[in-house]
């Protein structure tokens, strides 16, 4: 872990959290000492203490009185409530996406799709789940809906935390996860609502089940 610069400390150091927790990095009960992360990052304590402030606000860190600030536990209940949500929202995404839809922006969903599976050929998981993120992203900046893209924003850091567990754990080759998004590619060609949400919903039953699975071995 690097120094951070001088400007925007809490919000550096908050995202330099953010991402270690959603590594697997720090763990669930992972205790945060504010000295030791202000000595990590070159700060003083200050920023520090506003960052996990944040992160307690974005449901990454609990804190308990008299024993301090620790990574918070991911249930089974937080895990089907973020895929549920997601069930309902994207499927709005992709209608109104759709119907503003060009040439262009399949090219670059179609350059994102390849590099997704060049990444999980390479069995690279930071580069799968940056395509990932992003292909799912640009769905939701086509569709041009504020309130919902800020929504997806807010969802998008615990929907990754998420990623990491289920691919890690649950996926043999990563390519696997990469390929999941060549039917919804393939419906947004088409311009298929309809069909571009059952597969998005494929795609997202496909983890979940994976899931599921593993917890009831």
């Amino acid at each position: 872990m690097g120094k951070v610069k001088n400007y925007s400390l809490s919000d550096q150091v908050c995202d330099l959290l953010k991402e270690s927790i959603i590594k697997g990095e720090l763990k669930p009960g992972d205790r945060i000492l504010e000295l030791e992360v202000a000595k990590t990052y070159n700060v003083s304590q200050a920023p520090v203490r506003e960052a996990l402030s944040r992160l307690r606000k974005e449901g990454f860190v609990i804190h308990h009185r008299h024993k301090g600030s620790f990574v918070s536990n991911l249930s089974n209940k937080n895990i089907e409530e973020i895929y549920s949500f997601r069930e309902v929202m994207e499927p709005l995404a992709i209608a109104r996406a759709i119907a503003k839809i060009e040439d262009e922006d399949l090219k670059e969903l179609d350059d994102l799709y390849q590099n997704m599976l060049k990444a999980g050929l390479n069995n690279d998981l930071d580069q799968v789940r940056e395509f990932d993120g992003a292909f799912h992203n640009y769905i939701y900046k086509l569709a041009n809906h504020e309130f919902m893209y800020k929504v997806w924003e807010d969802l998008s850091a615990v929907s990754n935390r998420i990623w990491y567990l289920t691919s890690q754990l649950y996926f043999d080759k990563l390519d696997e996860v990469a390929k999941l998004h060549k039917p919804i590619l393939d419906a947004l060609h088409e311009r298929d609502v309809e069909k571009c949400v059952d597969a998005f919903k494929t795609h997202m039953h496909y983890a979940w089940e994976k899931f599921n699975e593993e917890q009831l071995e």
